[in-house]
């Protein structure tokens, strides 16, 4: 349906700029929030496959550009995060983040088609469920077009966790950024 919709606006005659993000950081916020709000543990299906978030901030930025300034015109910008980390380094940093400790407990796709259905319609739990299988083992695609297009380093996801910390129950205004760099708390995390 996209690219039908895509190929009509090509067609059209009007200028058009296509923006087309990977997978949102902010879906952390309805995907384990509640989870994390709730109690100490934290089920998720797929914990290994990698994903490359983009926040949110990230894609406005290029949108802004392309309105604004000249140059974008026919482009075609596929836009990601800047890293790659599996679902479980994404929790785990989520987790770090808040100063919480929790369980992360990987679940069966079974399992996940019905707790899913709580948080998203079957079309979409069955979209997020295929390509979460067809990714396993494979990396993900991380593109360098937020830093291209905006001449700014994009953010990362330990920046979105830490700047959304109170969407997962963080309330504490006194907190500060963790010291470590993401790559060493992605290979903590790792070590399960």
């Amino acid at each position: 349906m996209a690219e039908q919709i895509e190929r009509l606006i090509e067609t059209s005659g009007l200028e058009w700029t296509f923006l087309r993000p990977g997978m949102f950081a902010a879906n952390a916020v309805s995907w384990w929030a509640p989870q994390i709000r709730a109690g100490d543990i934290v089920r998720w299906p797929h914990l290994a496959v990698p994903t490359a978030p983009i926040d949110e901030r990230d894609i406005a930025a290029v949108a802004v550009r392309a309105l604004c300034e000249d140059g974008h015109v026919g482009a075609e910008y596929v836009l990601t995060g800047p890293q790659s980390l599996s679902q479980f380094e994404q929790v785990s940093t989520i987790v770090r983040v808040i100063g919480r400790s929790l369980r992360i407990e990987e679940i069966s796709p079974k399992e996940a088609r019905r707790e899913l259905l709580t948080i998203a319609p079957l079309p979409a739990v069955h979209m997020l469920l295929q390509a979460w299988a067809a990714a396993i083992g494979q990396p993900p695609h991380v593109t360098s077009t937020v830093a291209e297009a905006t001449g700014a380093p994009p953010h990362t996801f330990l920046d979105w966790a830490t700047d959304n910390a109170t969407s997962f129950g963080r309330d504490d205004c006194s907190w500060s950024r963790p010291t470590k760099s993401p790559r060493k708390m992605s290979y903590l995390a790792l070590d399960r």
